[in-house]
């Protein structure tokens, strides 16, 4: 028996191999259809996905064999990865290198082998897949180019493994930026904007008119800094699935009415009215929702309607009940969006003007928060506009 040599870029080799962090895997559907297809297209009754290790080959996927591993010293595999195209053995016994080899005079009698490596997109062969018989016999061109193509397929499932092992790791680095914008951002933003907020309402002492419009500047600027943060923090918690819902009954009308009071402030510093319109003849409307979310998702709503709708008109706040549905509509009476930038509306960061006459801009993320708190409420989100003559946006929750 003659083993193979190491090849040339062992070091690499093995370096990818583990960073695919795949050894000693479970065995995975895509892997074991790729191996019955080979067994079936080769007619044999084995066929492996190897992977071959510093000391042994291991078989991501095994079709017909039941070890998991072999010595690498007997791998048909490690001669295999020296070669760029197809290693094929038609009749070990008659073949120097491994007419005395324990994988062919012992189970599991590999006479007849076949391997294509497995070449990924830097050069590197991890391993091989392979077919094998315990007779002799040939492989055609048909059958070579079907396992070389096969192959492929498994390439495309380890570099695929790779791409989303990097995206992990790009997840974990933004958890951790996350968290530091969380500690080391938002704690002093908050303790600035809460400082500037005392001085912009007089509370520790007159201002000139000077001083008083350059703490106005700092104090809005500040809110606009500290919004976003939270905003950017509320998405990073609502895409890993770690924001919990306070899920309670509740009522509807109260949650619009308070809703209302607590953005009119807002909707006179953009120069529009707001008005609420509920139902004459029911007192109370009762869903299931989280309180402070659903309050959320209405200040995004009228704060857009605000931004958009023009100077002196007025932002209607509207609530009816459709096929056992709550539904609650803001609508302004702006100028619309544009049939071209309707599919943008929910996308992240995207912002469909880039100037609101002197209105404060948002951040982008308003309506995508939005729509995945209502979703994750069971509810539907959507909008309705006419270009020239004005938006709605609303949702719907069912009710309890």
């Amino acid at each position: 028996m003659i083993a193979a040599k190491i090849p040339e870029d062992e070091d690499s080799r093995l370096q990818k191999l583990y960073e695919l962090d795949i050894l000693d895997t479970l065995e995975e559907q895509a892997y074991d259809d790729l191996t019955m297809l080979a067994a079936q297209i080769c007619d044999t009754p084995i066929a492996l996905v190897s992977l071959v290790d510093h000391d042994r080959q291991w078989f991501k996927s095994r079709h017909g064999l039941d070890a998991s591993e072999t010595p690498r010293e007997y791998a048909f595999c490690a001669h295999a990865i020296l070669e760029d195209d197809i290693f094929v053995i038609e009749d070990s016994s008659k073949d120097h290198r491994f007419h005395d080899n324990p994988l062919a005079i012992g189970a599991p009698h590999v006479i007849f082998y076949a391997g294509a490596p497995l070449i990924m997109s830097d050069n590197n062969k991890l391993g091989t897949l392979c077919v094998i018989g315990s007779e002799a016999r040939t492989i055609t061109t048909a059958q070579k180019d079907a396992l070389k193509a096969l192959a492929r397929q498994v390439v495309s499932q380890l570099e695929l493994r790779l791409k989303l092992k990097e995206l992990e790791v790009l997840d974990n680095a933004k958890d951790e930026f996350i968290s530091m914008v969380s500690h080391e951002l938002r704690t002093p933003l908050t303790a600035i904007y809460g400082s500037l907020s005392l001085l912009e309402k007089k509370r520790v002492g007159q201002l000139n008119d000077q001083q008083q419009q350059l703490i106005g500047v700092s104090y809005r600027n500040t809110e606009r800094l500290l919004n976003l943060v939270n905003d950017i923090l509320d998405v990073a918690k609502l895409e890993s699935g770690t924001l919990n819902l306070d899920i309670e009954e509740l009522d509807l009308v109260e949650l619009l009415v308070k809703a209302v009071e607590l953005n009119e402030q807002y909707c006179r510093e953009c120069n529009t009215g707001l008005t609420l319109q509920c139902p004459d003849d029911i007192d109370s409307i009762r869903v299931d929702g989280d309180e402070q979310r659903l309050m959320q998702v209405m200040s995004n709503f009228i704060s857009n309607a605000a931004k958009f709708t023009h100077t002196n008109d007025l932002i209607e706040v509207s609530l009816t009940v459709e096929n056992n549905h709550a539904v609650v509509k803001v609508t302004d009476h702006g100028p619309g969006i544009p049939v071209d930038k309707q599919p943008l509306l929910f996308v992240k960061f995207k912002q469909l003007a880039e100037k609101i006459d002197n209105k404060m801009p948002g951040s982008g993320l308003g309506l995508n928060i939005s729509k995945i708190l209502i979703e994750n409420q069971q509810g539907k989100i959507g909008f309705a506009s006419t270009p020239g003559e004005g938006t709605t946006f609303y949702f719907k929750l069912p009710l309890v």
